[in-house]
């Protein structure tokens, strides 16, 4: 874990993750699931909640979905493997003058997220459990579902295998070799491998793949979205 916390320190020290809009299907995922923008100052419930919603970006980066969420009226947190993302993300949350920024934005592990069972009614990540062996992943999710309330939803997505280099139902793991991010895992899902991520934990409410495609080259790649409801063990 060491190992991978100083290459993703390291992707983070070159700015290669400096992302400062949240990701449109995060946007679509809220708007759809917890609160809509309606006025330049006014948000519309879609499930209202007693009290603040609590939401985890889990693998958080720099903290871009964390104050999307925030300026949304949410009570947003916060967890990444990388010290230098974490330190940036509490940065942005002190320029914005969210008190006690360092107890909501936590460098961590994601295999132990450090917050007590059904704290949170949402969670999102973005980019992340694909960028790990699928055992870290699978742990990961089993900890995002205990951190989360019952019937709690959380939004994920996750790289296809179905792109220019591979088949349609490729799975696997590869070392990254690019410059971007390099020396990290890269894990490649197919509809059977996502099913057997999130099995033990969660329903799928939603799976969504969307295709990029450079018409020039004819290049493309896909990636999984995916929203899920934690399963109701009684």
């Amino acid at each position: 874990m060491d190992n991978k916390m100083r290459e993703w320190d390291s992707s983070y020290l070159n700015r290669d993750n400096f992302l400062f809009y949240p990701h449109e299907e995060v946007i679509r995922f809220a708007a759809k699931y917890i609160v809509k923008q309606v006025g330049l100052n006014e948000f519309s419930f879609i499930h209202p909640l007693r009290g603040q919603p609590k939401i985890l970006d889990v693998g958080c980066g720099i903290g871009r979905h964390i104050y999307y969420f925030h300026n949304m009226g949410l009570d947003s947190y916060g967890i990444d493997l990388s010290n230098e993302a974490i330190k940036v993300a509490r940065q942005w949350g002190s320029n914005l003058n969210i008190p006690e920024i360092e107890n909501k934005i936590i460098q961590g592990d994601i295999q132990n997220i450090p917050w007590d069972a059904e704290t949170f009614d949402y969670a999102v990540s973005h980019g992340v459990f694909d960028s790990t062996y699928f055992s870290i992943a699978k742990n990961a999710f089993r900890e995002t579902a205990r951190i989360l309330k019952k019937n709690g939803l959380f939004y994920c997505d996750l790289v296809s295998g179905d792109d220019s280099n591979h088949a349609r139902e490729f799975w696997g793991e590869e070392i990254v070799e690019t410059q971007h991010e390099k020396g990290t895992i890269q894990m490649y899902y197919n509809y059977a491998k996502i099913q057997e991520l999130i099995q033990d934990d969660f329903d799928i409410l939603e799976v969504n793949l969307i295709r990029r495609e450079n018409v020039l080259s004819g290049s493309f790649h896909t990636r999984y979205h995916l929203v899920l409801r934690k399963k109701d063990d009684e």
